[in-house]
Parts: structure tokens; C-alpha cells; sequence
């Protein structure tokens, strides 16, 4: 293997039945795993809270936190109360991911939250975690509960073009970062991160990377890029949400990666049965996707993804197991991580 320093995996899931989610928890904690993110999709999954609460209670080890939840679904207030209660379960093992929203707007006829109003979000949150008391939208919000545990909990910026990566190195403890896995792509994420961390007299080096693929390990390819492909769909559908400017997109594929913005079926994002797969066939779409967005294939295919990716600055990947299989999945990985460890 090139790479020498350390490569860390974690893994997302949508929630299902609160027991099973926390079956997949336990499951990511013990086959290695060093995170666990739970979506927050309220139209189309359960509650992720409740999800959290259970893994939270039911594992030792492994970092838990929303991925991620929103401006406009939740009051800054409700969002410190959660992520707050949440570190009392699983003190130090806490984080709290936001996002400009996605299928949890989409679903209520909402249009995405704003860089603007993102930021102001996130300093509201976080001064209601370290201070009880902020101000949202010109009037007074508080938390009067908390404490030094609240106060600690790291807030990731989810991040898929480069003004979202700018702002994350700005404000953010970490960045959930949305755009690729292609050498070129990677490397000009993390100079998007390191200009906006210097834009506010910040360093890379303080702010916590993670990558976020779809991933999946068969012993065909083809296979497993057919199972991911739901998610896949998801994640082109981010290319064209507010500008396709700056997001690496082939002149040749501009057209098609529109037309996936605006056909995207919100109310089946990422379920494996979704008919967004169809839609990024028909569109031709299908390799482009898996090329820039995908861990998957065998074995010796995710290594050699991984690898170039870290080569290129990576070190991190927080996957995304929407299928079904997710078990068979974290079994599998095992021989990926190995040789990374």
C-alpha cells in the first residue's frame, strides 16, 4: 500500500426500525468502524434521534451524530437540546452534523437553507451548546440546561460544492465533504477548506476531514454498483443544487447532471428500490457517478480507489450503506480495511 499515514472508516445509515438501526450500530462498532452517522429525513425515515439514542445506549466505542440535520426543520434551540442530550448518552462520542438540507426540505416543499442562513445557524447552535443563551432570527433562544458536555460537541459542515467547503473551513469543527473521490477533485476540495480555514486565521490541521462515498464490496463490480445506484443518484443530484459552477462537472455530462436535479424523486431518496436508479441510466450517467463518487467493486478495486484517494489527501471516508445487506457489508469491508491497518 502507498499510503502510510492513518485511514479511518465510518458508516451512515437511513433509519429504519429503531432496532435494527441500532443492530447496525453495534455491528459497524465491532467490525472496526470508527464513527456512525444516522440521516434525518423525517418524511422517509424514522426519527433520527430516537435511532441515536438507542445506539447511543447500546455501544461503547464508536462516535455517533446526526448526518445531518438542517436549518429549517429544526429550531437551533431543539437542535442544542438534541445534540446535547445525546452527549450526556455517549459523552466525548458526540458530534453534530448540519447541512443546507436535502430530502427533509425537499419532502415539505422547502427550498434549501442558504450559506447565510447556515452560518447564523451554526453560531446560534453553538452558542446555545457553550453559553445557554443566543438569538435566532432577532429574538432570544436558550438552552438552561447543558454544561462543559454540551459545550464540546464538534459541529461538521456538510459540503458538496466549493463555497459550502470554504464555509466549512471557516466556522466548522470538521467538514462531511460531498464532492468526489478522483485525485484532482480531492486535492481541490481540501484547498477549498484550507482557503476559507485561512480566511479566518484557522489552520487545516484544525479542522476534521471526512469524506463521504458510496461504498460497496462484491466480488463484481457491475454488481456492486448496480446496488448502490439509488444513492448514487443521490449524490449527482447534488451537482446541480443552487450552480453547477465549480463542481468539476464534464462539459459533456452538464446537460444530463440538470436534468438529474430536476427529475430526482426526493420522496424515494436513497431507498434501494428508488426510481432514481433508472433516472441516471437513462441519463447516461451511471459510470460517471460510480467513477467519482464510488468505493466499489471487490476487494482489490476499494483498495485501489482508497489508496488514490489518500495519495491525493483523503484520510477519512464516512460511507454511505443505504442497501439493504448492510451486515454482509460491514463482514466483507473487513479484508478492505486490512489493508489499511
Amino acid at each position: 500500500m502507498a499510503a502510510t499515514a492513518p485511514v479511518r472508516f465510518g458508516v451512515n445509515y437511513l433509519p429504519g426500525p429503531a432496532e435494527d438501526t441500532l443492530r447496525w450500530a453495534r455491528a459497524a462498532e465491532d467490525a472496526g468502524f470508527d464513527i456512525v452517522g444516522i440521516a434525518d429525513s423525517q418524511s422517509v425515515y424514522r426519527d433520527v434521534y430516537m435511532c441515536l439514542a438507542l445506539c447511543a445506549a447500546g455501544t461503547r466505542r464508536v462516535r455517533l451524530g446526526p448526518r445531518v440535520i438542517n436549518p429549517l426543520t429544526r429550531h437551533p434551540a431543539v437542535a442544542a437540546g438534541a445534540a446535547a442530550t445525546l452527549a450526556e448518552m455517549a459523552p466525548g462520542r458526540t458530534m453534530l452534523g448540519i447541512g443546507t438540507g436535502d430530502s427533509a426540505v425537499l419532502n415539505l416543499g422547502i427550498t434549501p437553507s442558504s450559506r447565510a442562513r447556515l452560518r447564523d445557524y451554526v453560531g446560534t447552535v453553538r452558542e446555545l451548546l457553550a453559553t445557554g443563551h443566543s438569538e435566532w432570527e432577532g429574538r432570544p433562544c436558550r438552552m438552561t440546561w447543558g454544561g462543559a458536555v454540551a459545550s464540546r460537541i464538534p459541529i461538521y459542515l456538510a459540503a458538496s460544492g466549493p463555497r459550502m467547503l470554504r464555509l466549512a473551513g471557516e466556522i466548522g469543527d470538521g467538514v462531511i465533504i460531498n464532492t468526489g473521490l478522483t485525485p484532482d477533485i480531492v486535492r481541490e476540495s481540501i484547498a477549498q477548506v484550507r482557503a476559507g480555514a485561512e480566511s479566518a486565521g484557522r489552520s487545516l490541521d484544525e479542522i476534521d476531514l471526512w469524506w463521504l462515498p458510496v461504498a460497496n464490496v462484491r466480488s463484481d463490480r457491475a454488481a456492486a454498483i448496480d446496488e448502490v445506484a439509488m444513492t448514487l443518484a443521490s449524490a449527482g443530484s447534488h451537482l446541480s443544487r443552487f450552480t453547477t459552477k465549480g463542481k468539476h462537472i464534464p462539459r459533456e455530462l452538464h446537460d444530463a447532471v440538470v436534468a438529474l436535479g430536476d427529475r430526482y424523486r426526493p420522496e424515494e431518496h436513497s431507498k434501494p428500490d428508488s426510481s432514481n436508479r433508472g433516472i441516471i441510466r437513462e441519463l447516461g450517467l451511471l459510470d460517471y457517478l460510480a467513477d467519482r463518487f464510488a468505493i466499489a467493486g471487490t476487494p482489490q478495486d476499494c483498495v485501489a480507489k482508497i489508496e488514490a484517494a489518500v495519495e491525493a489527501g483523503a484520510r477519512q471516508f464516512w460511507m454511505s450503506i443505504h442497501f439493504d445487506d448492510k451486515e454482509r457489508f460491514l463482514h466483507d469491508w473487513k479484508a478492505v480495511m486490512a489493508a489499511f491497518r
